[in-house]
């Protein structure tokens, strides 16, 4: 069978053709540089991001994985050592989570109860919320209730820039223990006259206030 010949005209429109498709390869390859270029920005301010909201130090591998025969970066964490995380070992995603958490719920009031189980409970507070000192004792301030206001106002008719620490001293000095007189003496005197369990609960709130009372 005679091959079949190719006239000119056909021949031109053959190599307009592959023209045009040069031009449109060309073209793709122009929008895949312009399209890595747009996701290497987006990819450099996800990790900013990243950074900001978790804390953390990321460091990206480039060829820990791999798709399609092309390496795809995994995104790995240093987590840093957060302000304000204290003893509680709470840092990164888990003080982010802690600190949502604890924004519903409130500073408890103080009337007078307790006042070591009163100041653990505002120290976590303050530690998770990352509160100032100078802001410490207004917020104190504001839940006390019954005579302790009273009480309160008086320490800093006497002491206008009284510290959070002070006011923990005081505190426990004029409201620590139960009955009448100071811890020590309390706890001298502690005898059982209920249960076990009874007496365990009473030794262990009066021993948890010893350290924290000024020296005598």
């Amino acid at each position: 069978m005679p091959s079949k010949k190719v006239t000119p005209a056909v021949f031109s429109k053959m190599e307009a053709r592959v023209e045009s498709l040069e031009e449109e390869i060309t073209e793709i390859c122009s929008t895949l540089v312009d399209v890595q270029k747009t996701m290497k920005e987006s990819h450099a301010s996800l990790i900013a991001m990243m950074e900001r909201c978790l804390g953390k130090s990321v460091v990206v591998d480039e060829g820990s994985a791999s798709v399609g025969g092309k390496t795809t970066p995994v995104v790995q964490g240093t987590p840093k050592k957060m302000k304000g995380s204290g003893s509680s070992g709470l840092n990164g995603d888990t003080l982010i989570e802690f600190r949502h958490s604890v924004k519903k719920v409130e500073l408890p009031s103080f009337d007078g109860e307790d006042p070591a189980g009163w100041i653990s409970r505002a120290e976590v507070y303050f530690r998770v919320q990352g509160t100032s000192p100078e802001v410490k004792v207004n917020l104190a301030q504001l839940c006390m209730e019954g005579s302790t206001i009273h009480f309160f106002n008086s320490l800093v008719g006497e002491d206008e820039g009284m510290t959070w620490e002070t006011l923990k001293e005081a505190l426990l000095e004029r409201y620590g223990g139960h009955g009448e007189g100071d811890v020590y003496k309390q706890l001298t005197e502690l005898k059982q006259q209920g249960t076990v369990e009874e007496y365990i609960t009473e030794f262990e709130y009066l021993i948890a206030q010893i350290p924290k009372l000024p020296e005598k």
